[in-house]
């Protein structure tokens, strides 16, 4: 399977929700920085005692968290992992990813992150947009 071109890293991360608010051209800039990554089933990607310097979007495959071996959910298809890597930089998250079929996800190393968001004041706009709207679902829960 060829390696995903620049429209198509732009297509997989149309359908990711922290994104959904970017424009084609904002999406595009940040499909410069994602690097495809393969991984078999059975391959751990991160796990509690290792910190995370990356956010990963699931293109396709399966991916099972878990917190002191029970699971917790399967990312699938537009599903990100690690998204807290991006902003906390601190302890590492309690939760292991497994993948548990063969599995293609996009990576977005932190490094690469924040040199993008030096440059695009609007695309660190939007996605502290939709954080603060996904916090505020959250308060505002009965």
């Amino acid at each position: 399977m060829a390696e995903l071109n620049i429209v198509e890293k732009v297509i997989a991360l149309e359908g990711v929700d922290l994104l959904a608010t970017l424009s084609p051209e904002q999406l595009a800039r940040i499909g410069a920085i994602a690097h495809e990554v393969r991984f078999p089933p059975d391959q751990v990607i991160f796990e509690p005692e290792k910190p995370i310097d990356a956010l990963y979007v699931v293109v396709d495959g399966a991916v099972e968290l878990s917190r002191s071996g029970e699971p917790l959910t399967v990312a699938r298809q537009n599903d990100v992992l690690g998204a807290w890597a991006l902003f906390d930089e601190s302890d590492p998250m309690p939760v292991t990813a497994k993948t548990v079929e063969d599995t293609r996800l996009l990576r977005i190393a932190r490094d690469d992150f924040y040199d993008l968001l030096a440059d695009n004041s609007e695309i660190t706009s939007a996605m502290f947009s939709t954080l603060v709207k996904r916090f505020r679902k959250l308060v505002e829960q009965p």
